[in-house]
């Protein structure tokens, strides 16, 4: 039967912290309630030979410790560390795991308790390629930027779809773009756009971003409002000619290049689907002209 008891802090060996995300929205609301109403929630710790080792609850420790306080609440789980974690992984419904914690913790039990892929899918109720995918996460990360994110410096969110594609497109300009975002964070939505931008340019274009990346928001901003408010002073009579204006190009343009789908060897196909959108065109633009006679 698992017990329960008051011990102190610095008697738990702390050996999963580097798996835990530093949360400090949640530690404040955490910290707040443990003044008020005491600890709640006892932690989970195992007892291995002297050692006190704790499994879940390096939140509760933090925020125990920053109300000044030197001893915590465990529940001392029977099971051995392995078995352990695997319980606290499988408990989904009680805590809401960030992805890349989730990751770490699998490549614990993949590299140190040397877990096949295909066994921990089956302990943690999921399939192999979750488990896969999970590892690939986190292994795409250069340690700097997995530090980064475990100190809450940098969100899930931006490691995930932004750091670990980017990390492994091209790794220097991951560490430049990080070097960069812990000494002027880029918000989530900031940081989507630029990564964004970045996919679709070039090199030259790519450097000048990296450079500055706050600036070239900033730079991006100013002219999305510039185009937001050149909208409204034109009205709809401003979009109206700036769509034909493309329309325009756009009939020039295919007027210079008709020769790639309409040539002697040219198929019957291609030639009559050629005719057809030719006459749409011209009833369109017949349809316009009688819409415009004063």
């Amino acid at each position: 039967m698992e017990s329960i008891r008051t011990v102190d802090i610095h008697l738990l060996e702390l050996r999963y912290a580097h798996c835990r995300i530093m949360n400090h929205q949640a530690l404040k609301r955490l910290r707040d309630s443990i003044e008020t109403y005491g600890q709640i929630v006892p932690a989970l710790a195992i007892e291995e030979k002297d050692k006190l080792i704790l499994i879940d609850g390096y939140l509760r420790v933090r925020a125990l410790c920053a109300c000044g306080k030197d001893r915590i609440c465990v529940q001392f789980s029977k099971e051995n560390e392995q078995n352990a974690m695997f319980s606290l992984l499988t408990k989904a419904n009680e805590r809401q795991w960030e992805v890349i914690e989730q990751s770490v913790l699998l490549q614990e039990l993949h590299r140190r308790f040397g877990c096949s892929l295909s066994h921990i899918a089956t302990r943690i109720g999921r399939d192999k390629s979750f488990v896969k995918r999970r590892l690939d996460l986190v292994e795409a990360l250069p340690e700097n930027i997995l530090r980064t994110v475990i100190a809450g410096s940098l969100s899930t969110w931006a490691a995930s779809r932004v750091m670990a594609p980017l990390a492994r497109a091209n790794g220097e300009d991951a560490q430049k773009l990080l070097a960069h975002l812990e000494k002027e964070p880029l918000s989530t939505r900031e940081l989507a756009r630029f990564y964004a931008h970045y996919q679709k340019s070039n090199r030259s274009v790519r450097d000048h971003m990296l450079e500055n990346p706050s600036l070239f928001i900033k730079v991006l901003e100013q002219r999305t409002q510039s185009k937001q408010a050149k909208e409204v002073h034109d009205g709809p009579e401003g979009k109206w000619f700036k769509d034909i204006e493309m329309v325009y190009a756009v009939l020039k343009r295919l007027v210079k290049t008709v020769s790639h789908v309409h040539y002697p060897k040219s198929d019957q196909l291609k030639k009559q689907t050629l005719k057809t959108w030719v006459k749409k065109i011209e009833k369109q633009a017949l349809e316009l002209k009688k819409a415009t006679q004063l």
